[in-house]
Protein backbone atom coordinates (compact mmCIF):
# COMPACT_ATOMS: atom_id res chain seq x y z
CA UNK A 1 0.00 0.00 0.00
CA UNK A 2 1.41 3.41 -0.91
CA UNK A 3 1.71 6.43 1.34
CA UNK A 4 -1.62 7.84 0.13
CA UNK A 5 -3.45 4.77 1.39
CA UNK A 6 -6.30 2.75 -0.04
CA UNK A 7 -8.90 5.47 0.60
CA UNK A 8 -7.72 7.14 -2.59
CA UNK A 9 -9.27 4.23 -4.50
CA UNK A 10 -12.80 5.32 -3.64
CA UNK A 11 -13.04 8.06 -6.24
CA UNK A 12 -11.41 5.85 -8.86
CA UNK A 13 -13.63 2.82 -8.29
CA UNK A 14 -17.28 3.33 -9.33
CA UNK A 15 -18.59 0.92 -6.70
CA UNK A 16 -17.67 3.39 -3.92
CA UNK A 17 -20.67 5.71 -4.11
CA UNK A 18 -21.67 6.13 -0.47
CA UNK A 19 -19.02 7.60 1.81
CA UNK A 20 -20.47 8.77 5.11
CA UNK A 21 -18.78 10.71 7.92
CA UNK A 22 -19.05 10.16 11.65
CA UNK A 23 -18.04 12.10 14.71
CA UNK A 24 -18.84 10.27 17.97
CA UNK A 25 -19.75 13.50 19.79
CA UNK A 26 -23.25 15.01 19.82
CA UNK A 27 -22.41 18.41 18.37
CA UNK A 28 -25.20 20.74 17.32
CA UNK A 29 -25.73 20.47 13.58
CA UNK A 30 -25.92 24.21 12.92
CA UNK A 31 -24.34 26.45 10.28
CA UNK A 32 -21.01 26.37 12.08
CA UNK A 33 -20.91 22.57 12.13
CA UNK A 34 -21.19 22.20 8.35
CA UNK A 35 -18.27 24.51 7.62
CA UNK A 36 -15.69 22.82 9.88
CA UNK A 37 -14.25 19.40 10.62
CA UNK A 38 -16.67 16.51 9.99
CA UNK A 39 -19.44 18.67 8.57
CA UNK A 40 -17.08 20.34 6.11
CA UNK A 41 -15.71 16.97 4.94
CA UNK A 42 -19.25 15.65 4.44
CA UNK A 43 -20.23 18.73 2.42
CA UNK A 44 -17.08 18.45 0.30
CA UNK A 45 -17.74 14.78 -0.48
CA UNK A 46 -21.21 15.67 -1.75
CA UNK A 47 -19.70 18.43 -3.88
CA UNK A 48 -17.43 15.78 -5.40
CA UNK A 49 -20.46 13.75 -6.50
CA UNK A 50 -20.46 11.21 -3.65
CA UNK A 51 -23.51 10.42 -1.51
CA UNK A 52 -22.56 11.49 1.99
CA UNK A 53 -24.27 12.04 5.33
CA UNK A 54 -22.93 12.85 8.76
CA UNK A 55 -23.55 10.48 11.66
CA UNK A 56 -23.62 11.70 15.26
CA UNK A 57 -25.07 10.44 18.54
CA UNK A 58 -28.37 11.70 19.95
CA UNK A 59 -29.86 14.04 21.06
CA UNK A 60 -31.27 16.32 18.39
CA UNK A 61 -30.99 20.04 19.09
CA UNK A 62 -33.20 22.94 18.14
CA UNK A 63 -31.73 24.42 15.00
CA UNK A 64 -30.23 21.14 13.76
CA UNK A 65 -29.91 20.98 9.98
CA UNK A 66 -31.12 17.44 9.36
CA UNK A 67 -31.14 17.00 5.57
CA UNK A 68 -27.76 15.26 5.56
CA UNK A 69 -27.70 14.20 9.22
CA UNK A 70 -28.21 10.84 10.93
CA UNK A 71 -28.47 10.81 14.72
CA UNK A 72 -28.62 7.54 16.61
CA UNK A 73 -28.12 6.09 20.07
CA UNK A 74 -24.45 5.93 20.97
CA UNK A 75 -24.65 2.15 21.48
CA UNK A 76 -25.48 1.76 17.78
CA UNK A 77 -22.10 3.22 16.85
CA UNK A 78 -20.57 0.14 18.45
CA UNK A 79 -22.95 -2.27 16.69
CA UNK A 80 -21.73 -4.23 13.65
CA UNK A 81 -25.35 -4.92 12.60
CA UNK A 82 -26.25 -1.21 12.71
CA UNK A 83 -23.33 -0.24 10.49
CA UNK A 84 -24.20 -3.01 8.01
CA UNK A 85 -27.78 -1.71 7.83
CA UNK A 86 -26.57 1.59 6.35
CA UNK A 87 -25.29 -0.07 3.19
CA UNK A 88 -22.37 2.34 2.84
CA UNK A 89 -19.06 1.71 1.10
CA UNK A 90 -16.75 3.76 3.30
CA UNK A 91 -16.65 5.93 6.42
CA UNK A 92 -14.60 8.95 7.46
CA UNK A 93 -14.37 8.62 11.25
CA UNK A 94 -13.40 11.97 12.79
CA UNK A 95 -12.35 10.47 16.11
CA UNK A 96 -9.24 12.60 16.74
CA UNK A 97 -7.43 9.28 17.21
CA UNK A 98 -8.90 9.04 20.71
CA UNK A 99 -8.43 5.50 22.13
CA UNK A 100 -11.92 5.45 23.69
CA UNK A 101 -13.45 5.23 20.21
CA UNK A 102 -11.79 1.88 19.44
CA UNK A 103 -15.14 -0.04 19.73
CA UNK A 104 -16.63 2.18 17.01
CA UNK A 105 -13.74 1.67 14.62
CA UNK A 106 -13.77 -2.07 15.27
CA UNK A 107 -17.52 -2.32 14.57
CA UNK A 108 -17.13 -0.41 11.29
CA UNK A 109 -14.38 -2.76 10.09
CA UNK A 110 -16.30 -5.87 11.10
CA UNK A 111 -19.22 -4.53 9.07
CA UNK A 112 -17.01 -4.68 5.97
CA UNK A 113 -16.83 -0.89 5.53
CA UNK A 114 -13.61 0.75 4.37
CA UNK A 115 -12.44 3.11 7.09
CA UNK A 116 -10.53 6.36 7.17
CA UNK A 117 -9.70 7.79 10.62
CA UNK A 118 -8.79 11.43 11.08
CA UNK A 119 -6.48 12.19 13.97
CA UNK A 120 -5.53 15.71 14.93
CA UNK A 121 -4.00 15.27 18.35
CA UNK A 122 -1.03 13.65 20.02
CA UNK A 123 -0.34 13.53 23.75
CA UNK A 124 3.00 15.18 24.17
CA UNK A 125 4.75 16.33 27.35
CA UNK A 126 6.37 19.40 25.83
CA UNK A 127 3.27 20.29 23.84
CA UNK A 128 0.70 19.84 26.59
CA UNK A 129 2.60 21.62 29.35
CA UNK A 130 4.81 24.65 29.55
CA UNK A 131 8.39 24.60 30.69
CA UNK A 132 7.34 25.65 34.22
CA UNK A 133 5.30 22.50 34.82
CA UNK A 134 6.45 20.62 37.96
CA UNK A 135 8.34 17.39 37.39
CA UNK A 136 5.73 15.22 39.16
CA UNK A 137 3.04 16.48 36.78
CA UNK A 138 5.24 15.67 33.79
CA UNK A 139 5.80 12.16 35.16
CA UNK A 140 2.06 11.61 35.62
CA UNK A 141 1.46 12.90 32.11
CA UNK A 142 4.07 10.50 30.72
CA UNK A 143 2.29 7.54 32.29
CA UNK A 144 -1.09 8.63 30.94
CA UNK A 145 0.36 9.26 27.47
CA UNK A 146 1.98 5.82 27.37
CA UNK A 147 -1.26 4.05 28.26
CA UNK A 148 -3.18 6.19 25.76
CA UNK A 149 -0.70 5.34 23.00
CA UNK A 150 -1.12 1.61 23.57
CA UNK A 151 -4.91 1.84 23.10
CA UNK A 152 -4.58 4.42 20.31
CA UNK A 153 -2.49 1.97 18.28
CA UNK A 154 -5.33 -0.57 18.44
CA UNK A 155 -7.77 2.14 17.37
CA UNK A 156 -5.70 3.39 14.43
CA UNK A 157 -4.88 -0.11 13.18
CA UNK A 158 -8.56 -0.57 12.33
CA UNK A 159 -8.20 2.09 9.61
CA UNK A 160 -7.43 1.55 5.94
CA UNK A 161 -6.16 5.14 5.79
CA UNK A 162 -5.17 7.60 8.52
CA UNK A 163 -5.10 11.35 8.04
CA UNK A 164 -3.37 13.76 10.42
CA UNK A 165 -1.29 16.91 10.34
CA UNK A 166 2.31 16.71 9.15
CA UNK A 167 3.88 17.47 12.54
CA UNK A 168 1.79 14.80 14.27
CA UNK A 169 2.65 12.36 11.49
CA UNK A 170 6.38 13.04 11.83
CA UNK A 171 6.16 12.61 15.59
CA UNK A 172 4.24 9.34 15.53
CA UNK A 173 6.11 7.75 12.63
CA UNK A 174 9.25 7.66 14.79
CA UNK A 175 7.41 6.75 17.98
CA UNK A 176 8.05 3.51 19.86
CA UNK A 177 4.48 2.26 19.37
CA UNK A 178 4.00 3.32 15.74
CA UNK A 179 6.48 3.32 12.85
CA UNK A 180 6.28 1.66 9.43
CA UNK A 181 2.75 0.29 9.74
CA UNK A 182 1.53 3.86 10.34
CA UNK A 183 3.41 5.20 7.31
CA UNK A 184 1.73 2.57 5.13
CA UNK A 185 -1.69 3.92 6.10
CA UNK A 186 -0.83 7.61 6.37
CA UNK A 187 -1.94 10.55 4.26
CA UNK A 188 -0.59 13.74 5.95
CA UNK A 189 -3.59 16.07 6.17
CA UNK A 190 -4.18 18.81 8.76
CA UNK A 191 -7.57 20.14 9.83
CA UNK A 192 -9.74 21.00 6.82
CA UNK A 193 -10.64 24.63 6.15
CA UNK A 194 -13.34 26.02 3.91
CA UNK A 195 -12.11 27.33 0.53
CA UNK A 196 -14.06 30.50 1.37
CA UNK A 197 -11.15 31.36 3.68
CA UNK A 198 -8.99 33.19 1.16
CA UNK A 199 -7.28 36.53 0.65
CA UNK A 200 -8.51 38.81 -2.11
CA UNK A 201 -6.30 41.86 -1.60
CA UNK A 202 -8.14 43.44 1.31
CA UNK A 203 -6.29 46.21 3.15
CA UNK A 204 -4.45 44.77 6.13
CA UNK A 205 -4.77 46.76 9.35
CA UNK A 206 -2.65 46.72 12.52
CA UNK A 207 -5.08 44.33 14.16
CA UNK A 208 -4.46 41.30 16.36
CA UNK A 209 -7.13 38.59 16.51
CA UNK A 210 -7.62 36.26 19.49
CA UNK A 211 -10.32 33.65 18.84
CA UNK A 212 -11.20 30.70 21.03
CA UNK A 213 -13.16 28.96 23.77
CA UNK A 214 -11.97 31.22 26.55
CA UNK A 215 -13.84 29.20 29.15
CA UNK A 216 -11.20 26.47 28.62
CA UNK A 217 -8.66 27.91 31.04
CA UNK A 218 -6.19 24.99 30.87
CA UNK A 219 -5.71 24.78 27.11
CA UNK A 220 -6.65 28.23 25.79
CA UNK A 221 -5.16 30.21 28.73
CA UNK A 222 -7.35 33.36 28.58
CA UNK A 223 -5.63 35.10 31.51
CA UNK A 224 -2.21 34.34 29.98
CA UNK A 225 -3.55 36.00 26.82
CA UNK A 226 -4.71 39.10 28.70
CA UNK A 227 -1.41 39.34 30.58
CA UNK A 228 0.41 39.10 27.24
CA UNK A 229 -1.66 41.91 25.78
CA UNK A 230 -1.17 44.02 28.91
CA UNK A 231 2.62 43.68 28.56
CA UNK A 232 2.42 44.40 24.84
CA UNK A 233 0.63 47.69 25.39
CA UNK A 234 2.73 48.69 28.40
CA UNK A 235 5.80 48.35 26.18
CA UNK A 236 4.51 50.66 23.48
CA UNK A 237 2.18 48.44 21.43
CA UNK A 238 -0.28 50.33 19.26
CA UNK A 239 -2.19 47.63 17.32
CA UNK A 240 -5.85 47.03 18.08
CA UNK A 241 -6.80 43.63 19.55
CA UNK A 242 -10.16 41.96 18.92
CA UNK A 243 -11.14 38.99 21.08
CA UNK A 244 -13.84 36.69 19.69
CA UNK A 245 -15.43 33.65 21.30
CA UNK A 246 -16.51 32.93 24.85
CA UNK A 247 -16.17 36.13 26.88
CA UNK A 248 -16.13 34.89 30.46
CA UNK A 249 -16.70 36.88 33.64
CA UNK A 250 -13.01 36.54 34.47
CA UNK A 251 -12.05 38.04 31.12
CA UNK A 252 -14.45 40.92 31.69
CA UNK A 253 -13.09 41.46 35.20
CA UNK A 254 -9.46 41.45 34.01
CA UNK A 255 -10.35 43.86 31.22
CA UNK A 256 -12.16 46.21 33.59
CA UNK A 257 -9.08 46.54 35.80
CA UNK A 258 -6.73 47.50 32.96
CA UNK A 259 -5.63 51.14 32.63
CA UNK A 260 -8.09 52.93 30.37
CA UNK A 261 -5.47 53.62 27.67
CA UNK A 262 -4.88 49.86 27.40
CA UNK A 263 -8.48 48.69 27.83
CA UNK A 264 -9.65 50.88 24.95
CA UNK A 265 -7.31 49.01 22.58
CA UNK A 266 -8.65 45.56 23.57
CA UNK A 267 -12.16 44.84 22.25
CA UNK A 268 -14.15 41.98 23.80
CA UNK A 269 -16.28 41.12 20.77
CA UNK A 270 -17.89 37.79 21.69
CA UNK A 271 -19.35 35.47 19.06
CA UNK A 272 -19.94 36.45 15.45
CA UNK A 273 -21.05 34.43 12.42
CA UNK A 274 -18.35 32.58 10.51
CA UNK A 275 -18.74 34.68 7.37
CA UNK A 276 -18.18 37.79 9.52
CA UNK A 277 -15.15 36.14 11.05
CA UNK A 278 -13.68 35.61 7.60
CA UNK A 279 -13.93 39.37 7.04
CA UNK A 280 -11.96 39.91 10.25
CA UNK A 281 -9.24 37.49 9.08
CA UNK A 282 -8.88 39.25 5.74
CA UNK A 283 -8.40 42.66 7.38
CA UNK A 284 -6.18 41.63 10.32
CA UNK A 285 -2.43 41.06 10.29
CA UNK A 286 -1.87 38.73 13.24
CA UNK A 287 -3.48 35.71 14.88
CA UNK A 288 -2.38 35.39 18.51
CA UNK A 289 -2.56 31.84 19.88
CA UNK A 290 -1.69 31.74 23.62
CA UNK A 291 -2.68 28.07 24.07
CA UNK A 292 -0.71 25.70 26.26
CA UNK A 293 -1.09 23.11 23.50
CA UNK A 294 -2.87 22.64 20.17
CA UNK A 295 -2.70 19.99 17.49
CA UNK A 296 -4.87 21.37 14.72
CA UNK A 297 -5.56 25.02 15.51
CA UNK A 298 -8.36 25.86 13.09
CA UNK A 299 -8.20 29.59 13.86
CA UNK A 300 -4.55 29.73 12.78
CA UNK A 301 -5.31 27.67 9.67
CA UNK A 302 -8.20 29.92 8.64
CA UNK A 303 -6.15 33.02 9.35
CA UNK A 304 -3.18 31.83 7.29
CA UNK A 305 -5.47 31.10 4.34
CA UNK A 306 -6.66 34.72 4.63
CA UNK A 307 -3.14 36.15 4.67
CA UNK A 308 -2.60 36.55 8.43
CA UNK A 309 0.58 35.62 10.24
CA UNK A 310 0.64 33.77 13.58
CA UNK A 311 2.30 34.49 16.93
CA UNK A 312 2.64 31.54 19.33
CA UNK A 313 4.39 30.68 22.63
CA UNK A 314 7.75 28.95 22.90
CA UNK A 315 7.93 25.17 22.69
CA UNK A 316 10.73 22.81 23.68
CA UNK A 317 10.30 21.15 20.27
CA UNK A 318 9.68 24.23 18.14
CA UNK A 319 8.16 22.61 15.06
CA UNK A 320 5.60 20.66 17.08
CA UNK A 321 1.89 21.54 17.19
CA UNK A 322 1.11 25.28 16.99
CA UNK A 323 4.67 26.38 16.16
CA UNK A 324 4.33 24.74 12.74
CA UNK A 325 1.96 27.54 11.72
CA UNK A 326 4.78 30.09 11.89
CA UNK A 327 6.84 28.36 9.17
CA UNK A 328 6.81 29.48 5.53
CA UNK A 329 7.69 33.02 6.65
CA UNK A 330 4.32 33.24 8.38
CA UNK A 331 4.88 34.16 12.01
CA UNK A 332 6.93 34.38 15.19
CA UNK A 333 7.59 32.07 18.16
CA UNK A 334 8.30 33.65 21.56
CA UNK A 335 11.65 32.93 23.18
CA UNK A 336 10.01 31.80 26.43
CA UNK A 337 6.58 30.56 27.44
CA UNK A 338 5.75 33.70 29.43
CA UNK A 339 3.38 36.63 28.82
CA UNK A 340 6.34 39.00 28.68
CA UNK A 341 8.12 36.97 26.02
CA UNK A 342 4.96 36.45 23.98
CA UNK A 343 4.36 40.22 24.08
CA UNK A 344 7.86 40.73 22.69
CA UNK A 345 7.05 38.25 19.92
CA UNK A 346 4.03 40.38 18.97
CA UNK A 347 6.29 43.42 18.73
CA UNK A 348 8.69 41.51 16.48
CA UNK A 349 5.89 40.31 14.24
CA UNK A 350 4.36 43.78 13.91
CA UNK A 351 7.81 45.00 12.91
CA UNK A 352 8.07 42.26 10.26
CA UNK A 353 4.88 43.61 8.70
CA UNK A 354 6.12 47.19 8.94
CA UNK A 355 9.40 46.27 7.22
CA UNK A 356 7.60 44.56 4.34
CA UNK A 357 8.75 41.07 5.37
CA UNK A 358 5.19 39.72 5.53
CA UNK A 359 3.21 39.37 2.33
CA UNK A 360 -0.47 38.39 2.79
CA UNK A 361 -0.72 37.08 -0.78
CA UNK A 362 2.34 34.87 -0.28
CA UNK A 363 1.13 33.60 3.11
CA UNK A 364 -2.31 32.68 1.75
CA UNK A 365 -0.86 31.03 -1.34
CA UNK A 366 1.61 28.99 0.73
CA UNK A 367 -0.98 27.59 3.13
CA UNK A 368 -4.17 27.11 1.15
CA UNK A 369 -2.97 23.84 -0.49
CA UNK A 370 -2.47 22.41 3.02
CA UNK A 371 -5.81 23.48 4.47
CA UNK A 372 -8.46 24.05 1.80
CA UNK A 373 -10.64 20.97 1.99
CA UNK A 374 -11.29 20.80 -1.77
CA UNK A 375 -7.56 20.80 -2.53
CA UNK A 376 -6.81 18.26 0.21
CA UNK A 377 -9.50 15.80 -0.86
CA UNK A 378 -8.62 16.12 -4.51
CA UNK A 379 -5.13 14.95 -3.54
CA UNK A 380 -6.56 12.00 -1.60
CA UNK A 381 -8.98 11.00 -4.34
CA UNK A 382 -6.40 11.21 -7.11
Amino acid sequence: MNRQGSFALYAMNPKYKKIYCCTPVAFQSNDGFWIRDTGLICTSLRNMGVESKCIMPLPFYNGDQTEHLIRTEYKNLKSVAWWKSLGIDALVLYSWGAPKYLPIARAVKKAGIRLMIHMDCTDDIAGAFGTNTPLYKRAAKLIRCTLADIFRVWHLKQADTITMGETAAEHLSSHLFYGKWLLNKLFPTPCPVSPLCKYNGEEKKDTILCIGRWDDVVQKRPIFMMQTLEHYYKTGGTAITKIFGTITDKLKEFHSKLPSQIAEKIHLCGYIANHQLRTQYKEAKIILCPSSFESSHIVSAEGLCCGCSVVVPFRLKPLRDICWYTTKNSGTISQKDTPESLAQAIHREINEWACGKRNPYAIAEAWQPYFHVDKVFNKIFQ
